[in-house]
């Protein structure tokens, strides 16, 4: 089956038995990619190791993974749930779980299930599938968003004492998770990178490094992610006057507020509002 443009518009995707070769340059740019392999095999290379594909294993791959020589056998098949950037990200239902996923991700992207949990696991991608297709229901949005969590939950469910190990075995691992938990915490009223090394006792540069590697972004960046994902339902919420949200961000004036708003989101706190909400 050969994936055409307009896949790209969607936000989730099942596709069975896709081979290698229909896989467009750019597929894991946009999405979060899960191969759940029910017959045959593969590999692939990434982060310097080689990683075989069989029957009953999960594959996870995070958007811009460095992933090469992905081949599969002739007789290979399986279910792609392919769910995009934006979707997922705006449905992790807990952040620290959230990132103990993504680490685990990064270092084991194949996971072999037992024969019941690869036929729920299918399941599961079927029911998102089914969910994300049905445009006539009433509340099909939110339907989605409630679907696309309890997924993400049951593989955190299937993974969990992996996690967990990993987590604990890895120093900067840990490091990272903590930084991650304290920039949700705080974000909003600390966005200096030497807030956040000064809490966990280590220098910015050596918090910088730790995110760098173990994630791909540095810590500026992180923050900014979480600080422009709070703003923007801060401003969304139009309970809150301008003065109070800056007020919530420490900025000492609105006019500060103003133009931080225009530099991260291109418009004007008033012009965000007037177009979103």
């Amino acid at each position: 089956m050969l994936l055409e443009k307009k896949v790209y518009e969607k936000e989730i995707l099942v596709v069975e038995s896709l081979g290698s070769d229909d896989i467009p340059p750019d597929f894991m740019q946009t999405y979060f990619t899960h191969i759940l392999c029910q017959d045959g095999g593969g590999q692939f290379s990434m982060s310097e190791r080689k990683w075989s594909i069989r029957k009953n294993d999960i594959v996870l791959f995070l958007p811009n993974a460095e992933v090469r020589d992905l081949m599969f056998t002739p007789d290979f098949r399986a279910t792609f749930l392919l769910v995009s950037f934006d979707l997922m990200s705006k449905n992790n239902p807990d952040i620290g779980w959230g990132i103990r996923g993504y680490l685990f991700s990064k270092e084991n992207p194949v996971v072999s299930l037992e024969e019941s949990v690869a036929q729920k696991c299918k399941h599961d991608f079927l029911l998102l599938k089914g969910r994300y297709e049905d445009t006539d229901h009433l509340f099909r949005t939110e339907i989605i968003n409630l679907q696309l969590q309890i997924f993400v939950m049951e593989m955190w469910n299937v993974f969990a004492d992996k996690m967990e190990r990993l987590i604990k075995s890895n120093e900067k691992g840990s490091l990272f998770q903590r930084f991650m938990q304290l920039v949700q915490l705080h974000c909003l009223e600390h966005r200096e990178v030497e807030f956040y090394a000064n809490q966990l006792f280590i220098t910015p540069k050596y918090l910088s490094e730790i995110c760098k590697k173990t994630s791909g972004k540095n810590a500026s960046e992180w923050i900014q992610n979480f600080t422009t994902t709070n703003l923007i339902l801060l401003l969304r919420n139009e309970n809150l006057t301008f003065t109070e949200i800056a007020d919530t961000m420490n900025f000492s004036s609105q006019s500060f507020f103003s133009r931080y708003v225009k530099k991260v989101l291109g418009l004007s706190p008033t012009e965000y509002r007037a177009r979103f909400t």
